[in-house]
């Protein structure tokens, strides 16, 4: 006699897949950029569409002559301030989700939307200090393996893919803010430098590199920080601009080496996240989002320095 089983065909109707409750998120990298913004208003007139700031240069000459005894001084006139204006605009993103998907969905959809907001609150906020980055002006790259050394003329279809990151770049970088008298982070006065993995890849095996717990206490070390290294503080990060502009269509990356009051931040509000009110009558919706009321500008050019290289694993 052959036994009848009650299996999986016949029960067919009664199985189905299980489901993991926890939700994971896409792989993420951390924002950078805005932590490097150390420049704010410190004391506005009135609310406006647009705050001004001002910057006083020094007088054009020292007055290293020696006076003549019965000789008055001739009066000089400083040189005109310089003015930085920041735009201020409004920024924001929403989700309304309904009662029907809380009510069904097999995992909490509230947290979910809530942490979807709030990454894509930070990661905008991040964004737009690293596009005000790349607008500035003082520009080196490497052209036919040698560093070049000039404003923003310089562009990234000058750069081949044999033009990567080296000692070089990173020396004169950092020699090029000092001689305009940037401002370091810390008290070795050393610089920032943001810079992409697959950049740091060509550099981080040269002699002279030192891991940040060998150079300052373990409660200062910036996110992502990966070594000090001539001069500056070396931050990798994936969010460093790249763009297949070279020769030959090459990557080109961008590394940013930083000191302090490079960009300007004005706030009116900083970002933060909002639950909407239910104004519908069956009140089925559920709106959330985050609004920030802000402006960034280049506030001194000196202190920051864009190197444009390629990478010699770009094309892994």
């Amino acid at each position: 006699m052959v036994d009848t089983f009650t299996d999986g065909t016949v029960y067919a109707n009664l199985l189905t897949a299980g489901y993991d409750k926890y939700l994971e998120y896409t792989l993420r990298s951390n924002p950078v950029f805005r932590q490097f913004v150390s420049k704010r208003p410190v004391d506005v007139t009135n609310p406006g569409p647009s705050v001004v700031l001002t910057i006083m240069p020094e007088f054009a000459a020292l007055a290293t002559t020696p006076l003549g005894e019965s000789t008055d001084v001739s009066a000089v006139a400083p040189q005109t301030p310089v003015r930085v204006t920041v735009t201020l605009n409004e920024y924001g993103n929403a989700d309304i989700s309904t009662l029907r998907v809380r009510d069904l969905a097999f995992a909490q959809v509230e947290p979910a939307i809530a942490n979807l907001i709030g990454k894509n609150m930070v990661d905008t906020m991040d964004k737009l200090v690293q596009n005000t980055l790349d607008g500035a002006t003082n520009i080196i790259g490497v052209n036919g393996g040698v560093v070049k050394t000039q404003t923003s003329s310089f562009a990234e279809g000058s750069v081949a893919a044999g033009d990567i990151f080296s000692p070089a770049v990173a020396l004169d970088a950092v020699t090029l803010l000092r001689r305009r008298n940037a401002m370091g982070w810390d008290v070795a006065d050393q610089f920032v430098a943001l810079i992409h993995p697959d950049v740091a890849a060509d550099v981080m095996t040269s002699t002279g590199w030192l891991n940040p717990h060998n150079y300052v206490d373990t409660a200062n070390v910036y996110n992502a920080e990966i070594g000090s290294y001539l001069g500056a503080r070396y931050i990798q990060t994936p969010r460093a601009t790249v763009v297949a502009d070279g020769a030959a269509s090459a990557k080109v990356y961008r590394t940013y080496f930083l000191g302090k009051q490079g960009v300007v931040e004005a706030l009116v509000r900083d970002a933060s996240v909002v639950v909407g009110p239910q104004t519908d009558k069956l009140r089925r919706f559920f709106p959330i989002g985050w609004y920030a009321h802000a402006g960034w500008a280049i506030y001194r050019q000196e202190p920051i320095q864009i190197a444009r290289t390629a990478s010699s694993i770009s094309a892994l």
